[in-house]
């Protein structure tokens, strides 16, 4: 074998425990399971940062955010163009390269290297720039909007999908993924296939909608929010919903995931059918993880295990490491370095080191027996609606976590043997380590002066930011964001787009007993809504009548 291939499967916030083969008995992975025993599974696998963009970013360029610019998400172009991305080296010596699905960049055809791109995006802009968009309307559904879910108002809820499970995006992905196999033959290859799911909304064609329903599926940690956030009850973090609504939830969560394994099994049956599986180094993993539910919260952006750690499965070519087991702490700096070394490639010269280390054979240099991740721009606006200002820098053993928040120097430090619910702060209990805690600070501080926004790191020591608590719309099951994601791709004028958007919310919320939950009994705090009337007379022009048939339960109409 004279150049391995490589193929990397990225699924969009993905939680460390959702492969049955791994300990997680309640999921529903026969695929990913088959992918275990040829693997070597990381079990203490860590997103860098755990942020759709930041978090790509690490894994393309092997580098922290002050080499590529990105912190949080933003809607900007990369900070050095000239930064060496996996990609890019691939193409510059010898291998045809592909990207395959999402991929998150700005702009979004920005190629970073990759010599063909078919891109399935969340929100594209317009239609040309996304193959899934272009696919569809070949498929005669150009009509839908709401292609991977309705998010404005229903972000959270779990919903049937527009499409059916022939054109739903996650089995765009798996065809379109064998079909560049197939076309390429026997040609080295570097592929990258994103998948969105189980990114929420979480849009379920009717084969998925009850897959769960009779699972013994685990119950979400309790509520143990802090300060910087709302830690009383609160509607806007979904703490007063019903149990059966947050089962259903939870239930399509992982739905999701079962949807992508289905996938990954198609791509694994063409890998070993045409030969290519032994010749195939194979990374599966997740930018990121989903809190769903746990200690109050939902989304990402948190250094708690259901947002930090990722699932990692790596096959390396001819089966070595097949079955294996490492509890060392890995992160997705560690992709590009190990791409390079099973395929016998050098980082150009030039461009500084790499953050992370090959896991195909260790050097050595870097101390895994520590694990550091960080989010956030840091600077003013902590309790903004996209969160940008506040930061939080978190590094951990296989003991202890220690977490800093820059809003007014707050610290948390977990047990994580007698505790990895991460239920009991020690600090606040006043009863902590203080070598352990001296020792992890130092790691956390070590990371900032290097890889941080320049400034947070003053005289050794952590900066505190004045900032006050979050809003409640913060990691909450309603984040106002996502009311202005509606979509604006298409060609129709506002009134005919608002009224394609009232028919797919309806649609999407029209079975109560798969998202546990009626449309007229969805939230609507009257900031809540006063704020989706205000997006929705831009989106959807003056015509206000269908709104208020829709909405009028809610005691709301499009003339508020």
């Amino acid at each position: 074998m004279d150049k391995p291939n490589v193929l990397i499967i990225l699924t969009d916030q993905q939680r460390y425990d959702t492969i049955s083969a791994l300990g997680y008995a309640h999921m529903i992975t026969p695929n990913l399971d088959r992918l275990v025993k040829k693997s070597c599974s990381y079990m203490y696998a860590h997103s860098t940062n755990p942020v759709c963009m930041p978090a790509r970013h690490d894994l393309l360029t092997g580098r922290p955010g002050r080499a590529h610019g990105y912190y949080v998400n933003r809607r900007m172009s990369i900070k050095d163009h000239s930064l060496p991305t996996i990609p890019r080296v691939f193409s510059e010596n010898g291998y045809r390269t592909a990207a395959v699905g999402k991929m998150h960049f700005c702009p979004a055809r920005e190629h970073h290297g990759f010599g063909e791109m078919f891109l399935m995006e969340e929100l594209p802009i317009h239609r040309q720039d996304d193959q899934y968009l272009c696919h569809l309307a070949e498929a005669g559904l150009g009509h839908v909007q709401n292609i991977h879910g309705v998010r404005p108002h229903v972000y959270h809820i779990p919903q049937r999908a527009q499409m059916d499970q022939a054109h739903h995006g996650t089995t765009w992905v798996g065809d379109k993924t064998i079909d560049w196999l197939q076309s390429n033959g026997q040609n080295p290859f570097f592929l990258m296939t994103g998948f969105i799911q189980p990114h929420p909304p979480w849009s379920l064609p009717d084969a998925f909608e009850d897959l769960y329903s009779q699972a013994d599926i685990p119950d979400a940690i309790p509520r143990s929010r802090k300060y910087p956030f709302v830690s009383e009850e609160c509607a806007w973090y979904g703490d007063n919903d019903s149990e059966q609504h947050k089962r259903k939830i939870r239930e399509a969560y992982f739905a999701s995931v079962t949807m992508i394994d289905r996938q990954i099994g198609r791509i694994i049956d063409y890998l070993e059918t045409s030969a290519l599986m032994d010749q195939t180094l194979i990374i599966f993993t997740s930018d990121h993880g989903e809190m769903l539910q746990d200690k109050g919260f939902y989304s990402k952006e948190l250094p708690y295990e259901g947002s930090v750690r990722i699932p990692m499965l790596i096959h390396y070519p001819n089966n070595e490491k097949a079955g294996e087991v490492c509890e060392d702490f890995v992160d997705l700096f560690d992709i590009f370095p190990t791409c390079l070394d099973v395929c016998g490639l050098k980082y150009p010269e030039g461009h500084g080191n790499l953050q992370g280390e090959s896991l195909y054979r260790s050097s050595g240099g870097k101390d895994r027996s520590y694990q550091t991740s960080a989010t956030g721009a840091g600077g003013a606006g902590c309790g903004t609606p996209s969160g940008f200002g506040g930061r939080w820098v978190m590094s951990r053993n296989k003991r202890y976590k220690y977490v800093y928040y820059y809003h007014k120097g707050t610290e948390e430090l977990y047990d994580m043997a007698a505790d990895p619910s991460e239920l009991r702060d020690l600090i606040s209990a006043g009863d902590y380590p203080k070598e352990a805690y001296r020792e992890l600070k130092d790691k956390a501080i070590s990371y900032e002066r290097q890889c941080g926004p320049e400034g947070l790191i003053q005289n050794d020591a952590f900066i505190e930011m004045d900032c006050g608590e979050y809003e409640p719309f913060v990691n909450s099951k309603f984040p106002l964001w996502c009311l202005y994601h509606m979509q604006k791709f298409d060609e129709r004028e506002p009134g005919a787009r608002g009224e394609q958007f009232l028919k797919e919310i309806q649609y999407a919320l029209a079975r109560p007993e798969l998202s546990g939950i009626a449309l007229e009994d969805v939230f609507c705090d009257p900031d809540w809504m006063k704020e989706f009337i205000r997006v929705w007379k831009v989106y959807g022009g003056s015509s206000g009548e269908n709104f208020d048939a829709l909405f009028g339960k809610l005691g709301v109409s499009a003339g508020d």
